[in-house]
């Protein structure tokens, strides 16, 4: 995937961005995973993943961060509540939320758990993005 260096003053809302985010155990479909990414989640460090700008700000931004789950079009069975996850096409609706257009053909999903502030500056923006209705949709869906 293409990517670009990018000034977080020089972001939009809907851009999608690699950033590292905590993601919440509770948030990994195979919780008994041993790969290193696992390991990470579980200890509580940093990952890189696909993230939505959210909000801008000039010297921060608000994501979220979008999961692929092995190209799956539906959510794993191992999340009871679907209510955290926000289908982006070719994903399929299993919740309340229908499924945003897609971005790069692959289905995703954006995290509803938390909104996260991303200060590294510069970043590295990819040549997909999403609308800022769409991005606002999300925004508006966040738990916390």
């Amino acid at each position: 995937m293409t990517t670009t260096s990018t000034a977080l003053k020089d972001l939009a809302v809907g851009n999608i961005i690699y950033a590292d985010v905590t993601i919440d155990k509770a948030d990994m479909a195979d919780p008994s995973s041993t790969s290193t990414t696992a390991k990470k989640i579980k200890k509580g460090d940093k990952v890189t993943r696909l993230c939505i700008i959210l909000e801008k700000g000039t010297s921060s931004v608000t994501v979220t961060y979008l999961a692929t789950f092995a190209g799956a079009t539906s959510l794993p069975t191992s999340f009871t509540d679907k209510s955290l996850w926000y289908p982006i096409k070719p994903a399929t609706k299993e919740s309340t939320y229908q499924p945003l257009p897609e971005t790069n053909g692959k289905a995703q999903w954006a995290c509803l758990r938390k909104k996260q502030t991303i200060t590294t500056d510069p970043v590295k923006k990819v040549a997909d993005t999403m609308t800022e209705a769409s991005a606002k949709l999300i925004l508006g869906a966040m738990k916390a």
